[in-house]
């Protein structure tokens, strides 16, 4: 955020009644840098965090309404210097993280594509952590304390004292106690599919919720899910501390590019000002 204050105050010193479309663009690609920038924290901040998945800038292009009107008019001068990166948004990495063998019963991981389902105050969300507990009425929950959804959309209860929780690789829940010679069902856990995953909205760090372009949840018929597992964040350190690298590459050329900007104009404007 400094960087891009110093950049706009250059910009606004530079002499004129107007900034170059140069200079615009340098900014431009400044913020998008920056943005780039607080995403690589943000993941590398997460790369402890038990079913993170990474976000990416998505970017693309800005043709200046100025750029619009000079296309329109009978000159038809030079335009390609009005376009500007722009932010669309970002899109989720949706790889999967390492598996983690924790021993605990209630801990489970998704191996391969889906999300566990969970009752929030917002409604049904997302994830892949898998990190579960009982509250103290028997009900699976996640670590925010929301209900682990079951292929009816119901809250799991496990309120059976002494049994052991066994959670088969397609999600069926039993219990089962030294008394017993077969488990008692207790459930399936929901996991879904989505279309395009990349393209959900995330909430808080692990949490997802169904977007237009992600596609509507799909229930997962055949899901494998580990017991006593949980999927490790996907961050890639060694890469997010390159990407961190040519970014300050970048801020540094951008910097130069409008002092360079800066300098010409003034030039000119010194030149033409001793001629008139």
């Amino acid at each position: 955020m400094l960087i891009a204050l110093i950049i706009i105050y250059l910009l606004y010193n530079i002499k004129g009644d107007q900034m170059d479309g140069g200079s615009y663009i340098a900014l431009s690609g400044i913020l998008s840098e920056e943005k780039k920038m607080s995403m690589i924290t943000n993941n590398l901040s997460n790369v402890n965090t038990i079913g993170y998945k990474s976000s990416n800038a998505l970017f693309g292009e800005f043709l200046s309404q100025k750029a619009v009107s000079i296309l329109n008019s009978e000159s038809k001068k030079p335009f390609v210097d009005k376009a500007y990166p722009i932010t669309l948004g970002s899109y989720v990495n949706t790889s999967q993280g390492a598996m983690k063998k924790t021993g605990n019963r209630l801990d489970l991981a998704i191996n391969g594509s889906g999300y566990f389902a969970i009752q929030t105050s917002d409604g049904i969300e997302y994830t892949r952590n898998g990190v579960f507990s009982l509250n103290e009425a028997g009900e699976l929950v996640n670590q925010n304390g929301f209900p682990v959804l079951d292929t009816d959309e119901k809250p799991i209860f496990l309120n059976k004292e002494g049994a052991d929780v066994t959670v088969t690789r397609t999600g069926i829940i039993n219990l089962k106690n030294s008394t017993m010679s077969r488990g008692i069902y207790q459930g399936k856990i929901l996991t879904v599919n989505f279309k395009d995953s990349e393209y959900l909205a995330k909430h808080g760090d692990t949490m997802f919720s169904a977007t237009k372009d992600s596609g509507a949840p799909v229930k997962n018929q055949n899901p494998d899910i580990l017991q006593g597992y949980v999927e490790e964040s996907n961050v890639n350190e060694i890469k997010s501390m390159v990407g961190m690298i040519n970014i300050s590459r970048v801020y540094n050329d951008m910097i130069e590019l409008i002092k360079s900007y800066s300098s010409v104009n003034n030039a000119a404007i010194n030149i033409v000002g001793a001629a008139v």
